[in-house]
């Protein structure tokens, strides 16, 4: 469960569907109910998204997905993080503990569960 609204999380997921279609998003930190480091989200905090399968090829559709995100009227900043950026440690918590708000079949990592 997120800490955001359903609307909110409607337009995220929308949004990176338009833009990135074969990655899997997955949220992860303070706005991730049971997130095991940190606090509970405050209003300001942002939500933290590790995309699963980026391609260099998405280069261009990433760089808009970040633009329509601070253009959006989400109330708060969107992080957007290629997965293989992430340690393994972080990147294998994020896999088990984070929230998936969009899976792809084609993702080139394994990915969670939806």
């Amino acid at each position: 469960m997120l800490d955001i609204t359903a609307a909110q999380q409607r337009l995220v997921q929308g949004l990176i569907g338009q833009r990135l279609p074969g990655v899997t998003a997955v949220a992860f930190g303070s706005r991730v109910h049971g997130w095991p480091y940190g606090n509970a989200a405050k209003p300001w905090s942002d939500l933290d998204l590790a995309l699963f399968g980026l391609a260099s090829s998405d280069a261009l559709a990433l760089a808009h997905l970040r633009a329509d995100l601070e253009d959006s009227a989400l109330p708060w900043r969107v992080d957007l993080t290629d997965a293989l950026d992430l340690s393994p440690t972080l990147r294998a918590l994020v896999v088990q503990r984070g929230y998936v708000l969009q899976a792809a079949p084609a993702a080139k990592e394994a990915t969670p569960n939806p």
